[in-house]
């Protein structure tokens, strides 16, 4: 039987989704429980890998298991053997064509600032950035809406051999008052990508740049040009579209 995992999770004190030795991840947290639950080692198949300090609303996951198990039951049980810190909202049963990441269409993430004033009990949720020029912002990641290469945006050390072509269908900047919410929807995003383009965002909004830049690195490829990465933990992946 084939399962969907919806996950949420608070990512501060993981180092990432991706299992890496005997460091504390998502992933070995999930395996963990499968393993405490059901007494199997499982294989976690994500619709993609969040970074160190990043958090999921939905992020979603396949497993495979060899015995049938009620969605409810497996979702209740799983949850029991979690740290408070990781909660699955939802498991169905799908077909064995489906997958996490290969089924995907589209992706949306969304990245948070406080531009209030500094607060202790937030920072770990969302970066502390006053005085920005939000409509100098909102004008520059028009740019960046559309088919695009972005390997420029990327992490240096991305494989040469993965796909730097990605398509990103909205951004949109919603002011609260206290906070801004940048929301990403695009068929998918590379590495370090919109940690990137928020630093260039930012650094806009701060008047270091004109909008310009944008259509600089989109045109140079050259993550040196990018060199402004926005912390991880303001930036949420929100939902998977399937």
């Amino acid at each position: 039987m084939r399962y969907k995992l919806t996950v949420s999770y608070d990512g501060y004190n993981y180092m990432g989704f991706q299992i890496q030795n005997e460091l504390d991840t998502i992933e070995l947290e999930l395996m963990k429980a499968f393993n405490k639950l059901l007494n199997v080692d499982v294989k976690i198949y994500p619709s993609g890998r969040t970074d160190r300090y990043v958090h999921a609303n939905g992020q979603v996951c396949h497993v495979d298991l060899n015995i049938d198990i009620p969605e409810y039951g497996l979702m209740k049980g799983l949850n029991a053997y979690l740290p408070n810190d990781i909660y699955i909202k939802e498991v169905e049963k799908v077909n064995e064509d489906f997958h996490a990441r290969f089924s995907a269409i589209k992706k949306e993430y969304r990245y948070y600032i406080n531009i209030k004033e500094y607060n202790p009990l937030t920072i770990r949720y969302l970066p502390y950035i006053p005085n920005l020029n939000i409509e100098a912002m909102k004008e520059a990641v028009e740019l960046l809406i559309g088919t695009h290469d972005f390997k420029g945006f990327a992490s240096a050390s991305i494989d040469e051999r993965k796909p730097t072509i990605k398509t990103i269908y909205s951004i949109d900047i919603i002011n609260h008052g206290d906070k801004l919410e940048f929301i990403f929807i695009g068929n998918g995003f590379l590495k370090y990508q919109i940690r990137r383009m928020m630093g260039i965002i930012v650094e806009i909004g701060k008047g270091r740049f004109t909008k310009n830049k944008i259509t600089e690195i989109l045109e140079s490829k050259n993550p040196a040009d990018s060199k402004y990465i926005l912390d991880g933990c303001g930036l949420y992946l929100e939902k998977v579209y399937y």
